[in-house]
């Protein structure tokens, strides 16, 4: 590793001050109000209408979705960005774990904005490892296909490896789902590219969309749906 100049290291010590800073203010402040101070208080208002509403679904439960996933970024993005600024001080220029991952266009851009260390590992060792013996052997013909196949196991895995529960497993297979739609959506929208309108207002709906997707699916991961119909 190249020992950074005088000036390399200084602005390495600005950008970890900066990503120090910020990750205070993530995980210790914006991260403890909604962890600590509103998402037990929402959580004990869903389950108070377990048995008050059809499989206990309320608008407290959709106010849990929201902040469970404000709470889930801000914390974990914030643990993220000291590892950063450690680095930096230590003279180490680290990319970044997190790079805007609310403001995904689609759940495969989601991917590549989130947890970026652990969903790059999963995407080169497992799923581009999968995929290479499955073209290598032949064992499927069609490239969607074992493109689809390949969602399903590394998103699986992925459940698993998040503990042997069946929310983690259900919120994988979400996962392994939502990719082979958007696969299958852009298929669709290349084919009929002139005819389908792509503006500001069709970006910002994909956006949205993308994330009502992904704080569903961290709704799934926090175990509140375990709570609220087997309990």
């Amino acid at each position: 590793m190249k020992v950074p100049s005088r000036e390399e290291y200084v602005e390495l010590l600005h950008s970890g001050v900066n990503k120090l800073m910020q990750g205070l203010l993530y995980k210790f402040i914006i991260g403890y109000f909604f962890g600590t101070l509103l998402l037990p208080k929402i959580e004990i208002l869903t389950l108070s209408y377990r048995n008050q509403t059809p499989l206990g679904i309320s608008w407290a439960l959709v106010a849990y979705m929201y902040v469970y996933s404000m709470y889930l970024f801000f914390d974990f993005a914030g643990y993220s960005l000291f590892a950063v600024s450690i680095s930096n001080f230590m003279g180490i220029k680290t990319p970044m774990n997190f790079r805007a991952p609310f403001k995904s266009k689609n759940i495969k851009d989601f991917w590549n904005r989130w947890h970026i260390t652990l969903s790059f590992w999963f995407r080169d060792f497992i799923y581009m490892r999968l995929m290479f013996t499955m073209i290598k052997h032949k064992w499927i013909k069609s490239r969607v296909n074992i493109a689809n196949f390949g969602y399903l196991m590394l998103f699986l895995i992925m459940g698993f490896w998040h503990g042997e529960t069946w929310f983690y497993i259900v919120y994988g297979l979400f996962h392994a789902g939502a990719m082979i739609t958007n696969d299958a959506w852009l298929r669709f929208k290349k084919k009929h590219r002139k005819s389908i309108p792509s503006n500001k207002f069709t970006q910002a709906f994909a956006i949205f969309l993308t994330f009502n997707i992904v704080c569903f699916s961290f709704m799934i991961f926090s175990g509140i749906l375990d709570k609220l119909w087997f309990s």
